[in-house]
């Protein structure tokens, strides 16, 4: 062989355009079929691939919401029972400020505490479904590191714990009811279960869409955790959860009305006592506000989601 020959520089490899579209990459050329191929893909997912694949894994989302459980309970001394305790506490403490001290009235005949218990069941539903899923990221930080699977199935699987938590509020009604029942010899229970349903199902996907969003802000900054539950708690005195529409003096309707956790609220009090005042503007609103949450949050979370882990990873290491 000539040793003065020039050697065969090696072959660049071929770009091809995969999903999602809009990559620059080489056009093809049948010259070139015999270079290799190197996929470029997009860090971003789109909602339709986000939801197949956390379909396809959804066997997993029992065991990621049960270790939510297992974190929340864990080096407390009385474990479950805070679940218990809570609800009880809580609508102890509203009835005797608004009920008693403040005096807000109660539609009909139906007792104050049940009336607040029932309002406070729809409420916690959806503010502990936005608290627990902004936290997400931050719950499974270390298990995202050691497992694969889908990114969606994060914010769904930290709402374990706040369902529950409604299960136990439930439950805590229910027996408050029986209570009620050997105190007055009346059954204030007037079950609706299409309002019922519609309520629950309407705070579900508020608070569902709306953590879709805060999930993926508070990876980036953690101020958003910090806020979140000072902008809720203010959010539930403007909703009729402690007191009823009719109480709002004519000046501040409005908010009301503007209000889209109004709705809701007032479904799951007439879905359980039949006290609710549910107005077809409002429901509109919600109805609106719940599916723009649900499909932008979908949006913005296959479009962030992987690059909030890369900002978790550097906290991590300037930590």
């Amino acid at each position: 062989m000539d040793s003065t020959q020039t050697p065969i520089a090696p072959v660049p490899p071929r770009l091809v355009e995969t999903e999602p579209p809009g990559l620059v990459v080489a056009p093809d050329r049948p010259e070139e079929t015999d270079r290799p191929e190197v996929v470029v893909r997009d860090a971003r997912d789109t909602i339709r691939s986000s939801v197949a694949h956390a379909w396809a894994e959804r066997h997993l989302a029992p065991r990621l919401g049960v270790r939510v459980l297992v974190k929340r309970i864990a080096g407390t001394k009385l474990g479950l029972s805070w679940l218990v305790i809570r609800p009880l506490m809580e609508t102890v403490g509203m009835t005797l400020i608004f009920g008693g001290l403040l005096q807000v009235p109660a539609p009909g005949p139906v007792p104050y505490f049940l009336f607040v218990l029932a309002g406070l069941t729809g409420w916690r539903l959806f503010e502990r479904t936005v608290y627990f899923q902004t936290r997400s990221f931050d719950l499974y930080r270390k298990m995202m590191k050691e497992v694969a699977f889908p990114l969606l199935l994060i914010p769904l699987a930290a709402a374990a714990f706040p369902a529950v938590e409604i299960a136990v509020y439930l439950l805590v009604f229910v027996v408050s009811m029986l209570v009620f029942l050997l105190l007055d010899g009346q059954l204030y229970l007037q079950l609706d279960t299409v309002a019922l349903i519609a309520g629950f199902g309407l705070i579900i996907t508020s608070a569902l869409g709306l953590g879709l969003w805060t999930s993926v802000l508070n990876a980036k900054a953690r101020d958003v955790r910090l806020g979140i539950r000072y902008v809720l708690q203010f959010w539930l005195f403007l909703t009729p959860v402690v007191y009823p529409l009719s109480a709002l003096p004519k000046a501040y309707e409005w908010i009301a009305a503007v209000n889209p956790m109004t709705a809701p609220i007032e479904l799951v009090k007439s879905g359980l006592l039949n006290v609710g005042n549910v107005r077809p503007n409002d429901l509109l609103l919600s109805v609106c506000f719940a599916a723009v949450m649900l499909l932008s949050g979908l949006w913005f979370y296959a479009r962030q989601a992987r690059r909030s882990i890369d900002v978790l990873g550097e906290l991590e290491e300037g930590e």
